[in-house]
């Protein structure tokens, strides 16, 4: 009980002479996640995404697509991306190798995570998973 007390009492403390890291404002976002062109005969995908953010912060973004291909399966690729943002918004590509099976042309799921860290602090917020987003994957225009 004594240790419980000392460490309420620390951190009292160290809030009441500002030494508590403050969160980064939750001014970061995720939208308008494009639809995916097929690489290599569905080997890969490739589009873009957009973000707005706080200058200044460092942002980590993780993409999952998932769709559902013949017989069955699902193809699954990954992308992730770290930046310094530099304030507002930025449109960055995508692009993420199959994992198992290749792309098919249709309907596809996005999936993922943000995180946006404090500099120079490097103190990291608790992050967004993203809510699922459906895009459909097509093969390139010719």
């Amino acid at each position: 009980m004594r240790t419980t007390t000392r460490a309420v009492a620390a951190a009292v403390l160290a809030a009441g002479a500002g030494f508590v890291a403050a969160a980064p404002a939750q001014a970061m976002e995720i939208y308008d996640i494009s639809d995916a062109t097929r690489i290599a005969e569905g080997a890969a995908i490739e589009g873009s995404f957009t973000v707005s953010c706080t200058a200044g912060t460092q942002i980590f973004v993780s993409l999952n697509v998932s769709q559902r291909v013949s017989d069955g399966f699902i193809a699954h690729a990954n992308h992730s991306d770290q930046w310094t943002c530099e304030g507002g918004e930025v449109t960055l590509p995508y692009q993420a190798v199959a994992y198992n099976r290749a792309f098919d042309e249709g309907p596809a799921v996005v999936s993922g995570f943000i995180q946006e860290c404090a500099a120079p602090e490097q103190f990291c917020g608790m992050g967004t998973r993203l809510p699922l987003v459906l895009i459909n994957i097509g093969d390139q225009a010719d």
